[in-house]
């Protein structure tokens, strides 16, 4: 996860879950993955994206 660049796109982050676009778009604009606009493009911080994880992996350990 080091090697992972500063910023994401919608586009690498669900390449990284496997997930469809679509569905990391929602998480973001629904404010559950802090995100941000720039220019026409989503962005996720990676560290944001690293917190957002850590998250899951808890919620989903708990139930």
């Amino acid at each position: 996860m080091n090697n992972l660049p500063e910023y994401l796109s919608v586009k690498q982050v669900a390449e990284l879950l496997g997930w469809h676009p679509n569905t990391v778009y929602f998480r973001c604009t629904s404010g559950e993955l802090p995100s941000f606009k720039s220019g026409n493009i989503r962005r996720i911080r990676k560290e944001a994206y690293l917190q957002w994880i850590a998250k899951l992996e808890q919620e989903s350990v708990a139930q």
